[in-house]
C-alpha cells in the first residue's frame, strides 16, 4: 500500500475513459489502426486497476499522446525516433493544450525567480 490518497472511483473510471479515448485517437490518427483495433489497444495499455492496487493510476502521470506515440515509434526505423523525443500533440488532438492556454509568470515573478536561484 502506498501512502497516496486514494481516487475516488467515479473520477477514475472518467479519467481511465478519457486517457483511453486520447490513446486509441492517436493510434488510429497517427498509427494508422482502424478504429475497433486502436480502442483495443488503448484498453490494453490502459487495464483497469482496482482500488488497492499499488501505485494505482500512475499511468496518468503522462498524456495519453506520449505513450501512444512512443509504441507507434517503437516499430519507427528512422532513427530520428531514437534521438527525438515525442513530438508535441497536434491543434486537433482531444486532449490538446494550447501554449497560450497555459499561465504565464509575470516580469515581476520571473525576477523573483531570478534572485532566488541566484541567492540574492
Amino acid at each position: 500500500m502506498t501512502d497516496w490518497p486514494a481516487w475516488d472511483e467515479g473520477e477514475y473510471l472518467e479519467y481511465l475513459e478519457t486517457e483511453r479515448a486520447h490513446f486509441a485517437w492517436a493510434m488510429q490518427h497517427y498509427g494508422g489502426l482502424p478504429a475497433d483495433e486502436a480502442r483495443q489497444a488503448a484498453a490494453e495499455f490502459y487495464e483497469y486497476e482496482a482500488p488497492d492496487a499499488p501505485f494505482r493510476g500512475l499511468v496518468f502521470h503522462d498524456l495519453a499522446w506520449k505513450w501512444a506515440m512512443e509504441r507507434i515509434m517503437a516499430d519507427c526505423d528512422h532513427p530520428c525516433w531514437r534521438t527525438h523525443p515525442v513530438p508535441e500533440p497536434p491543434p486537433d488532438y482531444p486532449g490538446y493544450i494550447a501554449p497560450e492556454s497555459v499561465p504565464q509568470p509575470t516580469a515581476t515573478e520571473l525576477d523573483a525567480l531570478r534572485r532566488k536561484l541566484r541567492g540574492t
